[in-house]
């Protein structure tokens, strides 16, 4: 019997919609005229309760170079192993039964490893939605270009790609490595590939060589991880991961491995299992908060704290929930797959609350979403307007006054929630006006520029007109300047200026006064349908942080943009000597 150059082992389970286009990909697209392929398909059903068994025995029967057994145990990674143990190639490859295998990839991966003697080569893939398609590989440097006989401390981000389907394995190198996949409900494949990734001299081509074929429900190998048992068999394989990655001593690769844990891979196998599951049980869950204590302390705490911290809210405060073992509120925390920017007020506040309650998070972490919450959401938002948000506050009114006291000292509180916790005191007829804007202590009304002035007309509630300032903030330093002030009528009065008086750049406009409620300064907020003439003037109004208030923007000067130019070399200078 001649010995076959490549073996193509398939693991099966109820794919009968897909198997038969999977089959054909490899057996009628991988081997040309020009450049033909020795290989064998090697089919191991896992207990299939559909027609995926007839299907590959119908093509089993039209063409020799495919076999087709039953696996002897359960569970892919057994399918697996067990047509390893059948493969007679002198290269290895998978493939599982749903997905696609591009005309050329074999040859183009057996290419590169023929003429390097590498013991294993990679490729690109993409992954197929039902309504889009995404190239996760384009995020990882490794792939960006051909590599030949590459280590993993070369290209820490090949770590990224822990899939077993799209790479060719040189066998003797596949059982030198003594490499075999876990009994493990899902993601089998994560722990022997980076005992690959760990031990090979490996290439990198950069060919799409695999089609990933995401396709939701409970028939998916994916799928099969919504329980206690599911979280905590990925947890054991990823601790053993990261014992193989610390045994690596590389510096670059351990904080790769962290950042794919706490920031990708593990943040979305918490999310997953939680959202499957119908009842989140913290004491069947205990075991996994143990294996991630563990797997911190393995990577190093202070590394790991250091990385959560920069993660955006969700995974930072959840993962502090995991490892105090609050499943439950982790559960409520991620709740619908919404991101936090597609969130309403009513949302946010009711996130804001959770994570208060749960004792884990510092409080001071609260305070910049609780005022975003408040100052930065449109109250014309039709999804949660005046009343409503005020009778969020009300319900949240503990939240608000521990943020507030948590942050009495910070020179930067935002002059909207002090305002808020005044109002608090008087009740909610006072607090539902504070809140819709009623009582803003200054409104503007227009905003002109016109023959090289700026006009500004401000509607205030000041108890002394006189004592109401307008500051002008450029680059976060507030300037007072000299400006003409004319009080048109009872609460009411303009404010006028040169705007060769601003230097060149972006100027925001502030207030410090007093009202009813107190002494406060804050932001002049100044919508779109307040701006009036522009004549005559180089200098612009502009909205400001993608927000709803708007500036005065002056054109830089010469000078000026050299400076800023200068400015910019030398924090790069600055950042590069850091690091």
């Amino acid at each position: 019997m001649i010995t076959p150059e490549l073996s193509v082992v398939v693991p099966t389970h109820d794919v009968g919609l897909w198997v038969g286009e999977l089959l054909s990909s490899i057996l009628e697209d991988q081997s040309t005229d020009s450049e033909p392929l020795d290989l064998e398909v090697i089919l191991v059903d896992d207990a299939s309760t559909d027609d995926t068994f007839e299907i590959a025995e119908a093509y089993a029967a039209r063409d020799p170079r495919l076999t087709v057994v039953r696996s002897p145990g359960k569970g892919g990674g057994q399918a697996r192993n067990h047509g390893v143990s059948l493969a007679r190639g002198r290269f290895l490859a998978f493939a599982d039964g749903d997905d696609l295998v591009p005309r050329g990839a074999y040859a183009a991966m057996l290419r590169k490893t023929r003429a390097t003697g590498s013991d294993m080569v990679v490729g690109r893939f993409f992954k197929l939605f039902s309504d889009r398609v995404w190239w996760p590989v384009r995020a990882w440097p490794a792939f960006d270009e051909e590599r030949t006989l590459v280590r993993l401390a070369d290209v820490p981000s090949a770590l990224r790609n822990r899939a077993c389907w799209n790479r060719v394995f040189r066998r003797d190198f596949w059982d030198s490595a003594q490499i075999s996949f876990p009994d493990a409900s899902r993601s089998n494949d994560i722990e022997p590939m980076v005992h690959a990734l760990t031990t090979a001299r490996f290439d990198i081509v950069t060919e799409t060589v695999y089609v990933y074929r995401d396709r939701p429900g409970p028939g998916s190998m994916t799928a099969r991880s919504h329980s206690p048992a599911g979280i905590i068999s990925y947890l054991e394989q990823e601790l053993r991961c990261a014992r193989r990655i610390v045994a690596l001593g590389d510096p670059l690769v351990r904080g790769e491995y962290a950042s794919l844990i706490f920031d990708a891979d593990g943040w979305m196998a918490i999310v997953r299992a939680l959202r499957g599951m119908a009842v989140v049980d913290p004491v069947a869950l205990e075991p996994a908060r143990a294996l991630v204590a563990e797997l911190v302390g393995l990577l190093d705490e202070g590394i790991v704290d250091d990385l959560v911290d920069g993660l955006e809210r969700d995974k930072r405060w959840g993962w502090r929930l995991v490892r105090a073992g609050q499943w439950s509120t982790v559960a409520r925390l991620i709740g619908e797959d919404v991101r936090w920017g597609d969130r309403t007020v009513a949302d946010i506040l009711e996130t804001l609350q959770l994570v208060a309650d749960s004792g884990v998070v510092p409080l001071r972490t609260l305070q910049r979403p609780l005022v975003n919450a408040v100052s930065t959401v449109s109250l014309s938002d039709e999804t949660l307007i005046g009343d409503d948000l005020a009778d969020l506050v009300l319900k949240h009114r503990d939240l608000f006054t521990a943020v507030a006291d948590a942050s009495a000292t910070d020179e930067a509180r935002d002059w909207r929630l002090g305002r808020i916790m005044a109002a608090l005191e008087d009740g909610p007829e006072l607090l539902r006006r504070v809140v819709s804007g009623a009582t803003d202590p200054v409104t503007a009304t227009s905003l002109s520029l016109v023959d090289g002035r700026a006009h500004l007309h401000l509607a205030h509630t000041m108890v002394d007109s006189a004592r109401l300032r307008v500051v002008f903030v450029h680059d976060r330093r507030r300037r007072t300047l000299e400006y003409d002030a004319t009080e048109l009528a009872s609460g009411s009065l303009e404010v006028a200026l040169p705007t060769a008086a601003l230097s060149g750049g972006r100027w925001r406009v502030w207030f410090e006064g007093r009202d009813a409620l107190g002494e406060f300064d804050g932001p002049v907020i100044i919508h779109e349908d307040v701006i009036g003439d522009r004549i005559g003037e180089s200098a612009q109004i502009v909205e400001l942080d993608g927000r709803p208030r708007h500036g005065i923007e002056i054109p830089l000067g010469f000078g000026e943009r050299g400076v800023r130019k200068a400015r910019r070399v030398a924090g790069r200078v600055v950042r590069r000597v850091r690091r």
